[in-house]
């Protein structure tokens, strides 16, 4: 057999190396491409959401808040108890848009705020009128209306009032009808107290006249 010489055995090699390379060019990437390049599954972007996931495409679109530039200014008002500005915005709502419930409410809130308890009474009434089907705006309402006959302590008013409250809960889903009745409750409790404290200030009354007349005939 010839002795090879490095120049043979180097073109020997080369030989046999061609062939194999060939093949593995033509099949598949070898290990260095491989590594080289990243993998076809991590080049794919994530699925996207099953069509039963997605939005419909005739979901209702969010409205305008209800609130107004000039009830968030009377609001920003009545929380610093700048009552005069704050019904000065509300009424100037209410101008704007004399059938919105809203402006009315607050303008009952500010008035109740300073005391004036017939005003506050006068707004509720005419927020009531113009709510509508708002079933969650006149639940409030009747709440507030007949929570202000119980700081007039008028109880028999508040009592029939909540009534109503419960009645309106009980019929619309709206409101809370346990309030209705825990506060008719405390109203006849009240009524009682009231009752017996008017007693006991008549007999303290007649007492205190019949000491005066004995007074009067002992000094003659």
């Amino acid at each position: 057999m010839p002795r090879l010489t490095p120049v043979r055995l180097a073109l020997v090699t080369m030989a046999v190396s061609l062939p194999a390379l060939a093949q593995s060019s033509a099949g598949a990437p070898t290990s260095q491409a491989t590594a080289a390049s990243p993998p076809a599954a991590a080049s794919v972007v994530a699925p996207a959401a099953p069509a039963s996931t997605a939005a419909p495409s005739n979901a209702p679109k969010p409205g305008p808040s209800p609130y107004s530039a000039l009830v968030q200014k009377g609001d920003r008002a009545y929380l610093t108890h700048d009552y005069d500005a704050a019904i000065a915005a509300y009424r100037e709502e209410i101008q704007k848009n004399p059938n919105g419930a809203l402006g009315h409410y607050r303008l009952g809130e500010v008035e109740l705020a300073k005391g004036n308890f017939e005003e506050a009474e006068k707004s509720w009434q005419t927020a009531l009128r113009v709510a509508g089907k708002d079933e969650g705006t006149k639940s409030k309402l009747l709440l507030v209306l007949a929570d202000l006959k119980e700081r007039q302590k008028a109880y028999d008013e508040a009592v029939a009032r909540w009534k109503t409250c419960a009645d309106h809960a009980q019929t619309t889903g709206t409101g809370y009808p346990a309030t209705a009745t825990e506060r008719i409750k405390r109203a006849d409790e009240w009524k009682k107290i009231s009752a017996d404290a008017a007693e006991v200030k008549a007999r303290i009354e007649k007492r205190v006249q019949e000491a005066d007349e004995s007074m009067k005939k002992s000094s003659k």
